[in-house]
């Protein structure tokens, strides 16, 4: 992409038809919100209410939804396989900087459904294309704020992956925009649409465990010590991949190129990411609020963790344990990325834990397990100890096709987004509330020195037990001043080399 050329939504080049088409479904999107706030209010959602709405001529059940896909990495092409998969989508758009890998890898994986897609390197064309329905976000995290931004002032429909954001100040940008502009729009958080997921939050939040006063999520891993590596410093070996070092790196401060900055490492560097409390963690506190309430902010956080073994190049911490109190419970993020084990031999990898005072209940991918407390039932206690498995063994086919299928509803105005904008946001920023407090409060102690591209400015400096959090002004507060400062410098970073929050978005 040149970054020259300017970011304002442009005008012209869409036929009545076009226009006319998207503006229907952006309609049936405003009168599907309208109606379910009725339904809401009466406690009911009907299906057959959206249907006496709306007009038929607003979008077809058998008329596709065509999709314009920004980021064809991994996730970004799992994205396009399960639109594909879906049969109401037509991706007719992919977007990538690599456009060698999109031509010579992603196009032989779905030529045959997808032969005339066309393949550019600025996401300004897909949303400018007034024949995109829908744009699919699945671009490093730290790129996902610039183009929901654009989309939501087309009044494109937006799948966007998690994490919702980089910082706190994008997230809140990107939900003030998807609001103002009454645009579908669905989180990459699947999990919500599992089965056996709902099913552990309908446990909970029927009171079948009583009331729960901790919930656990753990993200262990069982990778080499040697991690990413110190990461391939040449260039030039890339630039035939399509590397386009400066646009890849956006709105954050530019560093040397490292191969492990690039593409799938991103995520353990914290210019980009937050590491696996974002990548993991915004999945699994994303079923913990579900269940306890998905308006729900913590009143103080605690991190203690850094990188102690891992002799790689990464910034993010290795080992990392996060306490967030709440007013009526805790909840905690557990992440070790160089041992899954437990005290007893288990291997758990990536799953929730919700303790009640007369059960548990523990749920991950593989399935659901309830336990009842021996000692605390009653006569008039639910819970009962059974193993419910997902009801499709296939674990992206019992996450991801449901969760499309919620995304084409929605956007044909039958449904609501099971991860709509109010919820991916709030997880994200409970995530990274996590961060800013390690950021701001934990120290690296690492057992072996790392050297190379360690990016020592990266590193927490100073420490503090406890940072408390405002819900009200959105920052945090606490006895420790510098590490205050710190965080809310953190969550709140400002936007580099031109680019902006607001439009024209660059300079």
């Amino acid at each position: 992409m040149s970054i020259s050329k300017s970011t304002e939504p442009r005008e012209g080049g869409a036929g009545r038809e076009s226009l006319s088409r998207r503006d229907f479904i952006h309609k049936a999107a405003a009168v599907a919100g309208a109606t379910a706030a009725v339904g809401a209010a009466s406690k009911r959602a009907d299906a057959s209410v959206y249907k006496s709405i709306l007009p038929a001529s607003v979008l077809g059940a058998n008329e596709l939804i065509r999709t314009g896909h920004i980021g064809l990495g991994g996730m970004g092409t799992a994205d396009l396989k399960f639109t594909v998969m879906n049969g109401g989508f037509q991706p007719i758009m992919l977007c990538d900087l690599r456009i060698p890998h999109v031509e010579q890898r992603v196009m032989k994986m779905f030529a045959s459904k997808i032969p005339d897609a066309k393949i550019v390197s600025d996401f300004r064309e897909v949303i400018d294309n007034p024949d995109v329905d829908a744009v699919v976000i699945a671009t490093p995290d730290h790129w996902h704020c610039l183009p929901t931004l654009y989309a939501a002032a087309a009044k494109k429909s937006i799948y966007c992956e998690k994490p919702l954001s980089t910082t706190i100040a994008e997230a809140h940008a990107m939900l003030q925009a998807v609001k103002e502009s009454g645009v579908v729009f669905q989180g990459g958080n699947m999990q919500r649409s599992g089965q056996h997921f709902r099913k552990a939050v309908e446990i909970v939040k029927s009171g079948g465990i009583g009331k729960v006063a901790r919930v656990e999520t753990f993200s262990l891993d069982n990778g080499p010590l040697e991690g990413i590596g110190m990461g391939d410093t040449d260039a030039e070996k890339y630039v035939p991949k399509g590397l386009n070092w400066e646009m890849h790196q956006g709105w954050v401060e530019h560093r040397p190129f490292n191969v492990n900055r690039w593409v799938y490492n991103f995520r353990w560097y914290l210019d980009y990411s937050g590491g696996k409390i974002t990548d993991w963690g915004a999945h699994l506190m994303d079923i913990a609020l579900m269940a306890m309430g998905d308006e729900l902010q913590p009143k103080s956080v605690s991190t203690v963790g850094g990188k102690y073994l891992m002799k790689d190049s990464r910034t993010t911490p290795d080992t990392l344990e996060v306490l967030y109190r709440f007013d009526n419970f805790i909840l905690s993020f557990n992440n070790r990325v160089w041992n899954p084990l437990t005290f007893d031999g288990q291997q758990p990898d990536h799953g929730i834990v919700f303790y009640g005072e007369r059960g548990v209940v523990r749920v991950d991918r593989n399935g659901l397990n309830v336990f009842a407390s021996p000692q605390n039932q009653t006569a008039e206690a639910k819970t009962a100890t059974e193993r419910i498995e997902p009801e499709v063994p296939d674990q992206e086919e019992a996450l991801n096709k449901p969760h499309w299928q919620n995304f084409a509803d929605s956007i044909r105005g039958t449904a609501k987004p099971n991860s709509p904008i109010d919820v991916l946001f709030n997880t994200t920023r409970v995530c990274h509330i996590g961060t800013c407090a390690y950021v701001a409060g934990a120290q690296f102690a690492s057992g072996a020195k790392v050297t190379g591209d360690s990016i020592p400015d990266e590193a927490p400096s100073h420490g503090s037990a406890t940072l408390n959090w405002d819900a009200e002004t959105q920052k945090f507060t606490g006895g420790d001043a510098e590490a205050v400062k710190t965080a809310n410098a953190w969550a709140y970073r400002e936007y580099r080399n031109g680019w902006s929050l607001k439009p024209p978005f660059k300079a």
